[in-house]
């Protein structure tokens, strides 16, 4: 992936920018969040360039991937996969009916109670995103060139923080 010095001189540049602009205010947080949302933003977009290749979306992979951790018999029901993908239960209705189309996961009833609904991954699906989430991995290290073990340590453990902090 190539280098870009001028996006972080970008960044400098806005928060010298905001500092003449707007003495009154603590404008650090720029220096963080900028490059933290033009990151996020590579990182979708590098996501869906590989997901595209194999005819997937995030959210997709994200049941595909979430019934493969559950472990044999690779199921859950439909409560437990929108806890686990947290989304509501009509979003996981709508991604499992998408998947089901096309045979990577199908909805079982197991004896003696019919009622209950199993989400299940096919050969097909556990296949798929086995291939999948190898080239995912893939992707996703390119993405880490340029940062030493301890650095990515170091990033792993600051963020890690930084979410328990805000997200809830």
């Amino acid at each position: 992936m190539a280098r870009d010095d001028s996006r972080s001189d970008h960044t400098e540049e806005i928060l010298s920018a905001w500092s003449r602009e707007r003495p009154d205010v603590d404008v650090s947080s720029i220096s963080i969040i900028t490059p933290l949302w033009r990151l996020g933003r590579a990182v979708v977009l590098n996501r869906e360039r590989t997901l595209a290749a194999f005819d997937l979306d995030h959210s997709g992979l994200d049941v595909l991937a979430t019934l493969r951790r559950s472990g044999a018999p690779y199921r859950l029901t439909s409560t437990e996969l929108s806890l686990r993908c947290e989304v509501t239960l009509g979003a996981t209705t709508q991604r499992v009916a998408r998947l089901e189309a096309r045979g990577l996961i199908e909805r079982i009833r197991e004896e003696p109670d019919r009622r209950t609904v199993f989400v299940r991954l096919t050969m097909e699906g556990q296949e798929l995103l086995d291939e999948v989430f190898g080239e995912v991995m893939r992707s996703d290290e390119t993405m880490l060139d340029g940062l030493s073990d301890n650095d990515r340590a170091t990033l792993s453990r600051l963020l890690r923080r930084w979410e328990r902090a805000v997200v809830r």
